[in-house]
């Protein structure tokens, strides 16, 4: 086996970059400065957190009012994309076709970009509070995304410094890829957490891939899949399928199975099913809202979740919006789901600032792909469309788990083009 890196090491290259996720990580007595930027003109519209909701948002308003000033407020320079990732983890893209500069939003569209973490937010006076001012609103978009739910389970804090989930863009996809470059053999596991989490069908992904980085490479390696929930949520048979076919003695699938513990010393996961023991791995910790979210109020008791009108995405908050991961929807979890909704919203805020409610059709719309190894995909489209006027809802669903070479090419196509609707 290769000689294995420290865990200080590994501590050091992680922590850094998991502390920065928390989107209320700043004083607010430090952000609690002036305004960052003079009085808009007309409406201003906010929009924080700039992963696939957060970008469209700000775009679909700008596009709809352009006398609108629109503000993205985003930690980060660059987007990074999570759907595709798990083709970079194996070397099927490279990871530079995951990013794209935020600003192609202002120079194209308008859209003033203000690269800051938020602190707080003042939901009656209609502010946010960032590292170094505030910025007043009128309409809020919230599309922050999911956090770790390390409260529920603390076990998975320090392991994934050394196992990362790699369910948040950025650093953790580049560190799993090395650890899976570095492997030599032996046990691996991946670890599911009970749904809802982002983008269902991605773990079972991720398992698929790496099997076949595996056989291709011709490593002596077993997965132990351990999964909380009794199977696949989405794509099923096509997952379950695949596996007999293409892995068939490879892996060990522990349905229904509650962690523990991991015992980072003996490399040992504890479940109500018994010990795996393991060399490496996927940890994927229970997701939840960013705590910011239940801070300013908009999370109750227990829930990890927002609620909101599941067809405008409204809040109880008047012209404030939570779409994406962080809200309850009745989309799954994804970048094209939270894509779908920002349209719905900016629809929304467009016409509000016009003096008039919107009273034309809702659609949401969600599609699915997801890789059975290196050349072959399986999907899942579903759309609601609701009438505000009937108030009806009509749920369209359409799955395809035969796995096919001209899937995974749309795959590609598929993603491509959300990039495109998205900066381009």
């Amino acid at each position: 086996m290769r000689k294995r890196s420290s865990g200080v090491d590994r501590r050091k290259l992680l922590a850094g970059s998991l502390s920065l996720i928390a989107l209320s990580g700043v004083s607010t007595v430090i952000a609690k400065r002036g305004s960052l930027l003079p009085p808009p003109k007309g409406n201003r519209v906010v929009v924080l957190g700039g992963g696939y909701g957060g970008v469209t948002a700000a775009k679909y308003v700008k596009k709809e009012v352009p006398e609108a000033d629109v503000i993205l407020i985003e930690k980060n320079q660059l987007f990074v994309s999570c759907p595709l990732s798990n083709h970079y983890l194996v070397g099927l893209i490279d990871y530079g076709q995951l990013c794209f500069p935020y600003n192609r939003l202002h120079t194209k569209y308008g859209v003033k970009v203000v690269n800051d973490v938020v602190a707080d937010i003042d939901l009656p006076k209609r502010r946010v509070y960032l590292s170094r001012g505030y910025i007043d609103y009128d309409y809020l978009i919230l599309s922050p995304g999911i956090e770790y739910d390390y409260d529920s389970a603390p076990y998975f804090k320090e392991a994934n410094w050394y196992y990362p989930g790699a369910f948040r863009p950025g650093s953790e996809h580049l560190y799993l890829r090395r650890l899976l470059e570095e492997f030599e053999g032996e046990n691996i596991v991946f670890t599911v957490p009970k749904m809802p989490y982002r983008c269902p069908p991605a773990p079972y992904e991720r398992a698929a891939l790496v099997l076949s980085y595996i056989k291709e490479n011709g490593l002596k390696a077993h997965m132990y899949f351990i999964d909380a929930n009794e199977y696949p949520p989405v794509l099923r048979d096509g997952f379950m399928k695949a596996y007999e076919d293409f892995y068939r003695g490879m892996a060990t699938y522990i349905t229904g199975a509650t962690i523990k513990d991991v015992d980072l010393g003996t490399r040992k996961i504890k479940t109500d099913k018994g010990e795996v023991r393991f060399d490496f791995g996927s940890l994927i910790p229970p997701m939840r809202a960013p705590k910011l979210l239940e801070d300013i109020g908009l999370i109750y008791g227990r829930e990890k979740w927002v609620r909101v009108n599941p067809m405008t995405f409204e809040t109880k908050v008047r012209n404030v919006f939570v779409i994406g991961d962080s809200c309850e929807s009745y989309l799954p979890k994804s970048g094209y789901a939270a894509n779908s909704q920002a349209k719905v919203v900016a629809r929304i805020v467009a016409s509000r600032i016009r003096g008039k409610e919107y009273g034309g059709e809702l659609i949401q719309h969600g599609v699915c792909y997801a890789m059975v190894n290196l050349k072959s995909a399986i999907m899942l489209e579903v759309e609601y469309k609701y009438n505000i006027k009937t108030k009806e809802i009509t749920k369209v669903l359409r799955e395809d788990n035969t796995w096919k070479v001209s899937t995974a090419k749309r795959y590609y196509e598929w993603a491509r083009g959300l990039w495109r609707d998205m900066f381009f």
